[in-house]
């Protein structure tokens, strides 16, 4: 396994090119990207965002790394509007790679990079242009160190066995093929990490890939900015009740899950009546409203992901559960300029009063960072897999609102989540307490604060990085100076 460095250690920081599909956005790798960069440039490293959207000042606009366009799409579904063919297919499969290539060969040639940090694009063929293209970008530039960061992998499994596999599935075999042999290329100067223990050992067992680990993180210091009466202007009433899972509206985030809760709870209202609950101090009265938030749209341009979106507000509907939905709004707080009609992502964790992360599976869960580092009270959280390997371990029992583990997750025939109804019952009575005990709560969160930052902090992640990043470009040319 890899020895991550101490700061002390990283000798003559160079330039850094990160690539990822976007990067300002408000998904999870995008999120990271910025912590990374932050952390990064304060170490003394020069870095450059490659990405179809980056924006910034030292960013490289790659337009062709857009994974929704219909360019790309054409190559995952059987059905090729138009295009039948598998040979014609495969001429412009061809021609796109080498679109992409030649153009990430000017990104080399304008910036000279020491290393180039990839996220995700050798893991998860979402593009599945742009996996091959950067395998064979690899290949010919034997003399630049690349640091290929994994956060999700087309073997993991979203909820039933080969879910995630068969969705990624191209039907076009002799394309499929390149595709396989560029995921989790390797070569000497390719190094490979993995923001996940689970994961680590996987790849080591399966594939013979030492990969180091570099989990998410977040700047536990943020302070959002503040934006007045941000509540009244997403029409939001003084006594509502808010529940937000700021996650992306994808099928794995299980976010009929916050459905079933707010269902749930708000049939038990008059058990909570009064004022000073939580630790906001609402007034919760007969006519207070129970809110779903959802903060997101990354993700709703993949045809599956909309589905799912109008599945799950049906599903709302029938639960008599209202939704706020204002994801076109809502921007990386990077990109926010002050605009009216624009919200910055981070502001918004102070206007919920319950944060939830019902995901049934993550590559790590830095959005679960973020609740508890914004948000001011426990979190509800379910255990997915590596939140119970890498996450709770790390913080008291009492430090979550738990709902339940994967075993406790079953899908009906809309291919929608329900927790079971005794840890559903359980979960409810710790809000309850919580809500009535917001003292106690302050308490608790205040805890389970303290413990992540210290292990999650964007700081601490951010130098085991820099040293990486390093260490990649030391062993893969140990004559470097």
């Amino acid at each position: 396994m890899y020895n991550i460095q101490e700061q002390g250690n990283i000798k003559r920081p160079g330039t850094v090119v990160i690539v990822h599909f976007f990067s300002e956005r408000t998904d999870g790798v995008s999120l990271q990207i910025h912590e990374n960069e932050r952390i990064l440039s304060q170490l003394g490293w020069n870095i450059i965002v490659c990405s179809a959207d980056a924006k910034r000042e030292h960013g490289f606009v790659l337009p062709e790394l857009d994974y929704s366009t219909p360019q790309v799409q054409i190559f995952k579904r059987s059905e090729t509007s138009g295009l039948q063919n598998e040979t014609t297919l495969e001429i412009a499969f061809e021609n796109q790679v080498q679109i992409i290539k030649n153009k990430l060969g000017e990104l080399i040639r304008r910036y000279n990079p020491q290393v180039i940090n990839v996220r995700n694009i050798l893991s998860l063929p979402i593009h599945p242009v742009a996996t091959v293209a950067m395998a064979e970008c690899i290949a010919e530039h034997p003399g630049i160190g690349f640091l290929a960061l994994h956060h999700d992998f087309l073997f993991e499994d979203d909820f039933l066995p080969g879910d995630r596999k068969k969705a990624y599935e191209i039907p076009f075999p002799r394309i499929q093929k390149r595709v396989e042999e560029a995921l989790l290329y390797s070569a000497p100067n390719v190094h490979h990490a993995v923001i996940n223990s689970l994961m680590q050992q996987r790849l080591l067992k399966e594939y013979g890939i030492h990969a180091a680990l570099i989990h998410d993180s977040f700047d536990f210091e943020t302070r959002p900015t503040e934006i007045a009466n941000l509540r009244e202007k997403l029409g939001i009433r003084a006594n509502d009740f808010v529940i937000g899972t700021m996650a992306r509206i994808i099928p794995r985030k299980a976010i009929e899950v916050a459905v079933q809760f707010i269902a749930t709870l708000q049939m038990r209202k008059n058990e909570f009546l009064g004022e000073g609950r939580g630790v906001y101090g609402r007034t919760i009265t007969e006519d207070s409203r129970f809110l779903l938030l959802l903060s997101q749209s990354a993700g709703l341009d993949e045809p599956e992901n909309a589905i799912y979106f109008t599945k799950l507000r049906r599903y709302a509907e029938s639960l008599g559960v209202k939704v706020c939905y204002i994801g076109n709004r809502v921007v990386a707080d990077s990109m926010y300029r002050g605009e009216p009609d624009h919200i910055p992502f981070y502001s918004l964790y102070h206007t919920v009063d319950l944060l939830m992360f019902p995901s049934y599976q993550e590559g790590f869960g830095n959005q679960f960072l973020e609740a508890v580092a914004l948000g001011k009270g426990v979190v509800g959280c379910h255990a997915y897999p590596v939140m119970e390997a890498d996450i709770l371990p790390r913080i008291s029992p009492e430090g979550v609102i738990l709902l339940g583990s994967n075993s406790d997750y079953m899908l009906d025939a809309n291919g929608l989540v329900h927790l079971r109804e005794d840890v559903l019952q359980a979960a409810i009575e710790r809000e309850i307490y919580f809500l009535l005990h917001p003292d106690e709560e302050r308490r608790v969160a205040a805890r389970t604060y303290q413990r992540l930052k210290e292990a999650f902090d964007a700081t601490v992640v951010g130098t085991q990085l820099a040293a990486l990043l390093q260490q990649s470009f030391q062993e893969s040319f140990p004559n470097e100076d």
